[in-house]
């Protein structure tokens, strides 16, 4: 990480304000939930999240998604036991214990090298009447695919059609390299605003894995 970075954060907390060595609210520092909402807006032009209503901090990605994937579980199975998460493979090992935690079912799509691709085919056949959630990872880890415009427009599509909650993990959305390959996000397709928990990462995005701090930008 930039030196630069970890002098702002140790002026943080050193000179910075008391608040930021104590108890904060459950859903993070007030400025910090402010500051994403910011930045998100000047990345995202046109772009605009409440940071009140829209915007939660979490203590590491594995908690955001944790805490996304069981909310959008505990939604969907109110609706009609609807526990079935689309997960596409190859997954981060981690996946399997927070769909356990949620608790839910995962729904695997496989993808294969050497692109890693979505399958529009095959995300369709796995949707089931118990289906909910989709869980997409976008750059992914492990392989590195970074989903094109028409592999988000067919997530959203399927989404759309079976009134699907999304969990959209984009902790990597700064680490997109080569030539015309950009990072798009699933929340900004048409139709997928509302129905869409975008996981992003201050640890991924500064280089400094170590903080543990991550974002989401809710429904």
């Amino acid at each position: 990480g930039s030196l630069t970075a970890r002098q702002a954060a140790a002026e943080a907390l050193l000179v910075g304000s008391a608040a930021a060595n104590q108890y904060s609210a459950p859903a993070g520092l007030s400025e910090l939930r402010e500051e994403v909402s910011r930045l998100y807006a000047r990345l995202y032009p046109g772009d605009a999240y409440d940071p009140a209503s829209e915007v939660i901090i979490c203590t590491s990605g594995q908690e955001s998604l944790n805490a996304a994937l069981r909310a959008c579980v505990s939604e969907q199975v109110s609706r009609g036991g609807r526990d079935g998460v689309i997960v596409f493979e190859p997954y981060f090992p981690f996946t399997q214990g927070a769909l356990d935690n949620a608790p839910a079912v995962m729904q695997p799509v496989r993808t294969h090298a050497p692109g890693f691709a979505i399958d529009a085919a095959a995300l369709r056949a796995a949707v089931t009447p118990r289906t909910g959630t989709v869980l997409l990872n976008s750059p992914h880890n492990p392989t590195g695919h970074v989903a094109s415009e028409a592999e988000l427009a067919a997530v959203a599509e399927v989404c759309v059609e079976h009134d699907l909650l999304a969990v959209s993990d984009e902790v990597y959305e700064h680490a997109v390299f080569g030539e015309g390959c950009r990072h798009r996000r699933l929340c900004d397709v048409p139709g997928m605003r509302g129905r869409t928990i975008t996981v992003s990462s201050a640890g991924e995005r500064f280089a400094r894995t170590g903080w543990r701090i991550t974002y989401e930008s809710r429904l």
